[in-house]
């Protein structure tokens, strides 16, 4: 009998490069169906899901608890946003926040410095994280573009150094939303690639992440630094297309070769 499907094992087969490159996927405030069915469609190109923002915390408690469920019977980890860290530190609410997601075995946390926090107070706060056994992801860089464009790669080299020398698990490179000029997008090729050489030369790659705010993005990454770039802020919605970009089965990455090599 035919294999219909021979085609396509066979097309997977040939390109399905293997990469190492994490996907952190961003929920916005995904409804729980389409969250369910999301996470059980996706769930094998997810390493982790964070309930970005505050918006988790319009759920009611059973819906919350089902994200979280959903998500823990796939081993996938869940993080709560930075835009929580800042918000509950500037309020004296910190302590409780940890002890909040230590209760519900929510084992990442990230902290970010972007409008409420000083960046003296990152590694304090990050020694707590630890301390309570939590993962840490610490975010540099700036939402602000005007801050972003005038914030040196020395600058941000050292608060990289800073959040890995306090024990941070990984670093997010931030990319404000809004505006398509930040960080490694830049319209300054080669300040990105000056920046994304002193990143790996002093760190390594395996242990920063990228954010992503559109598909362009993703695609200006993957060329730029290669399949096995870690990449946040992902929409569920652009997973398997970022797949494809990744194994160069997409019309933008097909054939090119990268700038940067791990």
């Amino acid at each position: 009998m035919t294999n219909k499907f021979a085609f396509k094992d066979e097309f997977a087969q040939l390109n399905g490069l293997a990469h190492t490159g994490k996907n952190f996927i961003l929920d916005r405030g995904l409804p729980l169906f389409f969250y369910r069915e999301y996470v059980k469609s996706l769930h094998r190109y997810i390493h982790c899901i964070k309930l970005g923002g505050t918006t988790w915390s319009l759920l009611d408690n059973v819906d919350f608890m089902l994200k979280l469920d959903f998500a823990n019977n796939c081993q996938i980890p869940i993080c709560l946003g930075g835009t929580l860290f800042e918000i509950a530190y500037a309020q004296g609410a910190y302590r409780s926040l940890l002890d909040f997601l230590c209760s519900h075995h929510i084992p990442y946390i990230e902290i970010a410095s972007n409008f409420t926090v000083a960046k003296t107070k990152v590694p304090s706060a990050i020694n707590q994280a630890i301390y309570e056994g939590l993962t840490v992801i610490v975010e540099i860089g700036h939402k602000d573009l005007q801050l972003d464009l005038h914030s040196s790669i020395p600058t941000k080299i050292e608060e990289v150094k800073q959040a890995f020398d306090s024990g941070a698990a990984y670093v997010i490179v931030e990319a404000g939303s809004k505006f398509p000029d930040h960080s490694i997008y830049s319209t300054h090729t080669i300040d990105n690639l000056r920046f994304v050489d002193h990143l790996a030369n002093e760190f390594g790659l395996e242990k920063i992440i990228f954010k992503t705010p559109d598909v362009d993005s993703q695609i200006k990454l993957v060329n730029q630094v290669g399949s096995s770039v870690n990449i946040g802020n992902i929409d569920f919605d652009d997973l398997f297309s970022l797949e494809t970009i990744r194994r160069r089965i997409h019309a933008d990455t097909y054939g090119k070769k990268c700038e940067y090599q791990f």
